[in-house]
């Protein structure tokens, strides 16, 4: 944890993916992962640097999808396709994580890219005068800023103006809480309550959340774990109003175990 915490405060992209990684291959190190990525960028570097900036980024985008393959699933509920190791290995994963893999690749090849937390859908933005945003789940682009900013309005319910927040690019921190929350329900659905939990722990750690806390606090509970539940549980009922939690902490209360 300490890693990944330490990894954030630095905005070190790699090294937090790689701890996200390491939970489930502890093997897995920054350097390991950086490797890897450079084993990809050297596939496509005659082809990327054979032009300059800007006209550079349309190559990387090209040789990424087209020429090292990759692409989004139709569906996102394998978590393997939340952890860039994984992802990069073979060649599929969700948006959020593709849009990690090509940020990393546009910094070997002096291509400014950042992620973007548009919402309902992951983008990735080149930094110029005029800002490039790119989807990372086909490589598409360039979206207009002008479309973007009427979706974001239509659905948000804000004026287009003030939509301009969800076009601005965002922290490592930002990046790794899309990837940890997709994580988690890619785990939920296959029932994988254990996983669930350690992502839910990571979630809590690096945010602070209230919500992430209550979260880890009912998952701790339906894993019968009611000593770390309850104090999950009243630490966020301190400064919320929730009738469910309430009921489930005094049902944990009343339990055999006296969690005094």
């Amino acid at each position: 944890m300490d890693e990944l915490r330490s990894a954030i405060a630095r905005d070190d992209l790699e090294a937090t993916l790689a701890s996200l990684a390491a939970d489930e291959r502890p093997s897995m190190t920054p350097e390991r992962l950086g490797l890897e990525l450079d084993r990809l960028a050297d596939r496509i570097t005659p082809y990327v640097r054979a032009v300059e900036l800007p006209r550079r980024l349309g190559r990387l985008v090209y040789g990424m999808f087209l020429r090292l393959g990759f692409r989004t699933p139709e569906t996102y509920g394998d978590p393997e396709l939340h952890l860039v190791d994984r992802v990069i290995a073979r060649r599929e994963g969700s948006p959020v994580a593709l849009a990690a893999v090509l940020i990393a690749l546009g910094r070997r090849f002096d291509v400014p890219l950042a992620g973007v937390a548009f919402p309902g859908h992951f983008m990735v933005r080149y930094e110029a005068a005029s800002p490039v945003f790119i989807d990372p789940s086909s490589g598409a682009f360039p979206f207009p800023a002008d479309s973007l900013l009427s979706l974001a309005a239509e659905a948000l319910r804000v004026r287009p103006e003030d939509g301009e927040r969800f076009l601005a690019p965002v922290s490592t921190r930002t990046l790794a809480v899309r990837l940890l929350q997709n994580l988690q329900r890619a785990y939920e659905e296959r029932g994988d309550r254990g996983r669930s939990m350690l992502v839910l722990d990571r979630l809590y750690e690096i945010t602070g959340s209230p919500i992430a806390r209550c979260d880890r606090g009912l998952r701790a509970a339906a894993l019968g774990a009611p000593h770390a539940a309850a104090d999950d549980l009243a630490a966020y009922l301190v400064d919320h109003r929730d009738a469910d939690v309430a009921r489930t902490l005094a049902r944990l209360e009343r339990g055999p175990l006296s969690l005094n």
